[in-house]
């Protein structure tokens, strides 16, 4: 077998191209499935820069990613497998073209979201002195993503160990450049302070030694953005070119690989070797096991499957919220130097909009990151330096505000494990406050949780003030994967949680991670369970008296920490012993977290024949005036509405 880590430049690009080459046989037969992106024409970008790179330095790549993880990883025999969809694959065959992760080498298709988590995993390096440097390939057409402006904002700003990369092949897709991109690509990069290099693979040589001068440049600790002039000789991916013939000859006459293919016969020879060995492995290859589903579906499960204590639970509150914040996070940095605090204004004096991290930053300054107005890029940068060993908290300073971060939160957050088959998790939480009722308005009062519910692998967590947010806290440590932790505006500062007065309520929690909390009145068997969580604990806390003293009856509270994935089993065995079951919360209902709490319990044949109802806010935006937000925002009314129209 030929060892590619003993071969000349010009062979390893060779190699790149023979097995590109492969792949379009591949395609054209059926023998792939899905989609490929080939890097013909570009193979010498991807070997000047990947060839003298340290082995344990860091490459993100894009969805034409294949070269550059045969230049970085020296193999393309797990490459080929992964295409092929089989189980000797990089990823298992569950990634295949476009989403790779061997070892420091990752891979996404969207365009530029990798380019704020190549960010955070060079401010990890940074952060550890460990000497790494973090490569990011891009496309001329990811200068049309408005993230990777964030990106390179940031890598400016905290002046990290990164070389962005960009491949101007002159075509975004289909579309050529002069079409699609306004101004100089240049002069984008510039206006950040970024340190230009340009270079094309047309002349390699000259390539290669700027590649290695950026490299041991950047290395140092100052940010490279390195333009690629080069061009790809075939389809943007498998047979859609539409490109004039005249102009692809034209580039294919100018290629070095080609001119060199035609004037060196020992380059044809091992051409022709290395074309002989894939096709052997190819062969080989299709004998291989696929990943079963069973295999696939098979990983560490959290706690929703199992039926829990129960302990009586005092509801006061000893401190507020805010500062059973702080101080866990004063105890939990002394503890765990990994642990990082990234957001917007979050350093002294000001300490965050809702002062969670006042005196943070004076006292662990390595460990507060305070950034640009970013939200996609920050929650970027936290994934990456999750990469690293690190366990960001990501603060997302309105909750309205996480929609930037959206993309992030799915594309990546979300798919790194089971998308690179279990090789890598993202312990990031991203912590944000949610609700209305302080007067801000459309854009800075909404509850937008549920906008979150159901994408694999991420948790929803939300605080409430009947249980110490420490207990919380503490255990995100122990989870291996993305959080978004809801906190509610108005329980940062509460100091009193209302008790009913007109019977003695008992409260329990659940003994687990993510407890459920009961109150149940004494000594009589309630008719009705409402189901909420967060800050609308309060509005049924406070409406118990009214229900009593228009109906006679007392309900059960049922107070969820978790919202998904729902611990439903749990949920039954809290409300089966109730006619009605009424959720709360302060989103809209539609397609909110209630909704998805009554279509379980609906489904389970213990719960059938019970009476189920929604409640929340109003389906429009939440306005500013008082009198206005009160009547908009789900209050004390709406519940007793509710059980109106039912008894």
């Amino acid at each position: 077998m030929i060892e590619l880590n003993k071969l000349t430049d010009f062979e390893l690009a060779i190699t790149i191209r023979a097995v590109e080459e492969k792949f379009l046989d591949l395609f054209e037969c059926g023998a792939l499935n899905g989609t490929v992106h080939t890097c013909i024409g570009q193979e010498l970008s991807a070997v000047s820069f990947c060839r003298q790179l340290y082995e344990d330095d860091y490459v993100f790549s894009n969805h034409r990613c294949h070269g550059h993880f045969i230049a970085f990883t020296k193999e393309y025999q797990s490459l080929i497998s992964e295409l092929m969809g089989k189980i000797s694959g990089v990823c298992g065959g569950v990634g295949g073209s476009q989403h790779l992760c061997n070892k420091n080498f990752f891979s996404n298709g969207p365009q530029g979201s990798l380019t704020p988590v190549a960010l955070g995993a060079a401010k990890a390096c940074k952060l550890l002195n460990n000497n790494r440097l973090v490569v990011c390939f891009i496309g001329d057409g990811t200068m049309g993503e408005g993230i990777i402006y964030e990106s390179m904002n940031m890598v400016s700003l905290y002046k990290v160990p990164l070389i962005f990369i960009c491949e101007n092949n002159l075509y975004a897709q289909s579309t050529p450049i002069s079409k699609n991109l306004a101004g100089s690509i240049k002069k984008r990069a510039e206006s950040f302070g970024l340190d230009i290099f340009q270079g094309d693979t047309w002349d390699y040589n000259n390539l290669s030694k700027k590649a290695k001068h950026a490299i041991e440049y950047a290395r140092e600790g100052n940010p490279v953005f390195f333009i690629v002039d080069t061009y790809r000789l075939k389809a943007h991916s498998k047979g859609d070119d539409d490109r004039e013939k005249e102009e692809v000859n034209r580039y294919n006459k100018l290629d070095v690989l080609n001119k060199e293919l035609q004037n060196d016969n020992r380059l044809m020879t091992f051409y022709k070797e290395i074309k002989s060995e894939i096709d052997s492995y190819v062969n080989e290859a299709m004998n291989h096991e696929e990943l079963s589903l069973h295999k696939y579906l098979d990983f560490d499960k959290t706690e929703n499957t199992y039926t829990p204590k129960w302990d009586s639970h005092s509801i006061n509150i000893e401190d507020k919220q805010v500062n059973q914040i702080n101080q866990y996070f004063n105890q939990a940095i002394r503890n765990n130097d990994k642990l990082i605090f990234i957001g917007e204004d979050i350093e002294d004096p000001y300490g965050g909009a809702f002062k969670v991290t006042k005196g943070l930053s004076t006292a662990y300054q390595k460990n507060v990151i305070n950034t640009p107005i970013s939200e996609a890029g920050i929650v970027g940068m936290g994934i990456g330096m999750s990469l690293l060993g690190y366990r960001p908290f990501v603060e997302i300073m309105f909750g309205d505000f996480i929609s930037y971060s959206y993309d992030q939160i799915l594309t990546n957050a979300s798919k790194f494990f089971f998308m690179y088959n279990k090789q890598v998790s993202i312990p990031l939480t991203i912590r944000t406050p949610m609700g209305g009722g302080r007067g801000y308005g459309p854009t800075h009062s909404q509850s937008i949780e549920k906008l979150f519910n159901g994408i694999n692998n991420i948790q929803i967590v939300a605080m409430n003030t009947l249980i110490d947010s420490t207990h919380i806290l503490r255990s995100l440590e122990k989870y291996s994967h993305t959080t978004i932790l809801i906190e509610n505006k108005l329980d940062y500062g509460r100091l009193k949680n209302k008790i009913p007065k007109t019977g003695q309520y008992n409260f329990v929690k659940s003994i687990s991670d993510y407890p459920i909390i009961i109150g149940s009145p004494e000594n009589i068997k309630p008719e009705i369970s409402i189901i909420t969580y967060g800050g609308s604990v309060h509005i049924v806390l406070e409406t118990i008296d009214e229900i009593f003293y228009e109906f006679e009856v007392l309900p059960k509270i049922v107070v969820l920490t978790k919202l998904y994935p729902l611990p439903l089993e749990m949920i039954e065995s809290s409300v089966s012993d109730t006619k009605i079951i009424l959720t709360l919360e302060e989103s809209n209902v539609e397609g909110g977290i209630g909704s998805d709490i009554i279509a379980g319990l609906a489904e389970l044949k213990n719960m059938k024949g019970k009476q189920y109802k929604r409640i929340g806010s109003r389906n429009v935006p939440i306005p500013s005036t008082r009198s206005l937000e009160e009547k908009t925002i789900v209050n004390s009314n709406d519940i007793l509405n509710t059980i109106r129209s039912i008894m």
